[in-house]
């Protein structure tokens, strides 16, 4: 009987130690998980805020002209545009690996770089498709991965009241969000709207268009087609 009781409360013991131990390891973990996420995360921004980054990053954006490989290849080929190009691309690429990886938390990443990643890409995607059938087929896979499916969390251009486009010179129509019920009403009312669908292919297969007359387009089309919406009235954009 007084050997049954003592084994009984030596495998209790045991099982209490066996829980402290795994707390215990579990915390030791979270812990180093902290610290590599923050080395990691220190080491992106301290790149991404350095002056040689951003001066390439701002030249992308602003004084790039050239639409297509062979014309920006002619023009920077070996000098300072195709370092800007590929200084860019890579660090965006590599986040995208990180992310990829696990090590790195998308939705804490992209609060900070995500408008800015969205904008790059719409100036230099072209340029890498075509490079992908050319020198490199690869070339960006993980950045490309890396942009958010919602363009327009990140980059304010459908904001109220929103009268420049982000990251651009030349001034743009404003365009309003407003919810697919508010549009119904609106329309019934006899109100004049240009309505766009603001949505990814792949979620407009999933939820067909649902307000008559709205320009399907794409988050990342946005800032190209805007000089082409027609006037008809205020210009309000809805996702379902």
């Amino acid at each position: 009987m007084l050997w049954t009781i003592l084994t009984a409360l030596a495998t209790l013991v045991s099982m209490i130690a066996y829980i402290i131990t795994a707390f215990y390891i579990r915390s030791e973990l979270k812990g180093l998980e902290k610290d590599r996420y923050l080395t990691v995360t220190n080491e992106l921004y301290s790149l991404w805020q350095s002056r040689d980054f951003m001066e390439a990053q701002l030249w992308l954006l602003h004084k790039l002209p050239e639409e297509t490989w062979q014309e920006f290849v002619q023009a920077h080929r070996g000098e300072a545009g195709e370092l800007a190009f590929h200084r860019v691309g890579s660090f965006y690429d590599r986040v995208g690996t990180l992310v990829r990886m696990g090590l790195v938390d998308e939705k804490e990443i992209l609060s900070t770089i995500g408008g800015y990643a969205i904008a790059v890409w719409q100036k230099i995607g072209p340029l890498v498709h075509e490079v992908r059938g050319l020198e490199h087929s690869t070339l960006f896979d993980d950045f490309e991965r890396l942009l958010p499916a919602c363009h327009e969390c990140y980059v304010p251009s459908l904001g109220r009241g929103q009268g420049v486009q982000p990251f651009a010179l030349a001034q743009t129509p404003s365009i309003r969000k407003i919810r697919p019920a508010e549009a119904f009403a609106r329309l019934e009312r006899g109100e004049a709207l240009t309505l766009l669908d603001v949505r990814q292919p792949s979620h407009r297969e999933q939820e067909p268009p649902t307000l008559p007359g709205a320009l399907v387009i794409a988050p990342d089309e946005v800032p190209l087609r805007l000089g082409d919406l027609p006037k008809a009235g205020e210009i309000v954009a809805y996702c379902t």
